[in-house]
């Protein structure tokens, strides 16, 4: 049973969750149309306040429901639970649990998840299987961007379009996530609360920020007033001005001077690749000249890259040293993480806050957030399509309280104290969105080179090579997505 402690957090949570959902839109979806609606309390005028109620209908569906997942991406334990081995009094356990047994019990359906091993292995069994006409696997949870492309052109993946029993338009569906990714009119990927996001944000030290809050500014209003922006990021960094003769220096400024960079693009309102509007064919951006933007963006990050106040480390072999200075070191102000990576903050003695990633400018209207998360994915070939969508949209729509569950795991007994922390990452999950050009980067070394052109710049390359690189890159990139999106158009309906 909880303590009145976690109660308290628990319902917390649940108001924070109420913040509207900037990139799916929040309203009565995900009720039925006989719910939507109530009747007044007698002689009040008041309507009645109820809860949501499953969009799908009870059925006895007396089959399996067989999901494959990329090992290296689904993180094991935040999806699904072993009945036999799960950890009972562990709050993520115990409402995977509930949620999977609900699911079952109301649908007449056995759930089964299958780990398919890493990036280079977890397409195999599912793609042999879909083209022998074996729909053994029903949902495939892929990786970030390895193999995407290759299962959409071979015919694996199933559109979604044709699943009428979806309810997109909720709130626990990203469906902008979704139209984005869609190629032509066809939509192969989903993506809804039950993925959870693994996305980067900004986390700081409180304690160390806290004299400079007078006259720099409570960060939390900073964000809720638009007014986080990467010149502001900035000034908080350059805060931090240690001596470099100090053998415990402290910094303004940490990161991984890699796959978090590439993220600044979407928080810039940016994107690498995008679709003709209408002709729906891919292009990479930078091929259509708009550099100018991105150039002035990488400028930037190069410049907070290198900053004395910054410690940035790289791959093996890059000009960055590989060593790391993380949050935990407490010599640190400010550094980038991803979501799943805030689990390793838990035990630390350090106050931790959450900030998502900065807006390019103040004209921006909102912050975005690149998701590096896999997606869902269904079989070309299933043969009950009404029980896996059922599936797939219950498996979301219960997702609420494992999401709280997940808020405690990430960010343990903090949150108790720090509400606005989860209002923060609650913002940074509504804004996800993604990027054609991340998600099928595998097509070629050139669309890889451009997802990747910031940290490639700033690690192994000089500052000046900025215009050559991208014009370099981009234009054969977009040739390979050309060539991708006429594989998709020759695909049968």
């Amino acid at each position: 049973m909880k303590s009145g402690l976690m109660k308290a957090l628990s319902i917390l949570l649940v108001l924070c969750m109420l913040i509207p959902m900037a990139a799916c839109g929040v309203s009565d979806e995900g009720k039925d149309e006989k719910d939507s609606k109530k009747n007044q309390n007698a002689g009040t005028g008041d309507e009645a306040v109820t809860e949501r109620t499953p969009f799908v209908g009870q059925a006895e569906y007396d089959a399996e429901f067989v999901a494959l997942y990329c090992g290296d991406t689904f993180v094991k334990g935040s999806y699904f639970v072993d009945p036999e081995n799960r950890e009972e009094g562990n709050d993520l356990d115990d409402k995977l649990y509930e949620r999977e047994i609900y699911v079952e019990e109301y649908l007449g359906v056995d759930i089964i998840a299958e780990n398919g091993g890493t990036f280079q292995e977890y397409t195999t069994p599912f793609s042999n299987a879909v083209l022998a006409g074996d729909d053994s696997y029903q949902m495939l949870m892929t990786h970030t961007y390895m193999g995407v492309s290759s299962l959409i052109t071979s015919g694996c993946l199933y559109d979604l379009n044709k699943l009428d029993n979806l309810n997109l338009d909720a709130d626990y569906w990203n469906s902008q996530l979704m139209n984005d990714l869609s190629i032509g009119d066809r939509m192969f990927l989903a993506y809804n609360d039950f993925c959870l996001s693994q996305t980067y944000l900004v986390v700081f030290n409180k304690e160390m920020y806290a004299p400079f809050e007078p006259t720099s500014g409570n960060l939390y209003d900073c964000v809720r007033n638009k007014e986080w922006t990467l010149d502001k990021m900035v000034s908080v960094a350059s805060l931090v001005q240690d001596s470099p003769d100090n053998p415990d220096r402290k910094y303004g400024f940490t990161c991984f001077a890699w796959v978090p960079l590439s993220s600044f693009v979407t928080a810039s309102d940016m994107k690498i690749a995008d679709k003709d509007p209408a002709t729906g064919e891919l292009y990479i951006t930078a091929a259509e000249g708009n550099t100018e933007k991105l150039t002035d963006l990488h400028e930037k990050i190069y410049a907070l890259c290198n900053a004395e106040y910054t410690y940035a480390w790289g791959p093996a072999g890059m000009k960055k040293p590989t060593e790391e200075i993380k949050l935990p070191s407490n010599r640190v102000l400010m550094s980038l993480e991803g979501t799943f990576g805030l689990v390793s903050y838990k035990g630390e003695d350090i106050k931790t806050g959450i900030l998502p990633y900065p807006k390019y400018d103040a004209a921006q209207e909102n912050y975005q957030h690149l998701n590096w998360n896999g997606m869902l994915a269904l079989s070309s070939v299933i043969k009950n399509e009404k029980m896996v969508g059922d599936v797939m949209e219950m498996l979301a729509y219960y997702t609420s309280d494992v999401k709280i569950a997940f808020y405690e795991t990430l960010l343990g007994s903090k949150v108790a104290n720090a509400p606005e922390d989860a209002e923060m990452l609650e913002l940074i999950w509504s804004t996800t969105v993604s990027d054609l050009g991340l998600v099928f980067s595998d097509l070629s070394a050139n669309v890889d080179a451009m997802v990747y052109f910031i940290p490639q710049l700033v690690t192994a390359h000089d500052q000046s090579e900025t215009a050559s690189f991208l014009k370099s890159n981009a234009k054969p990139a977009s040739k390979a997505l050309e060539r991708f999106y006429g594989k998709v158009e020759k695909l049968e309906s």
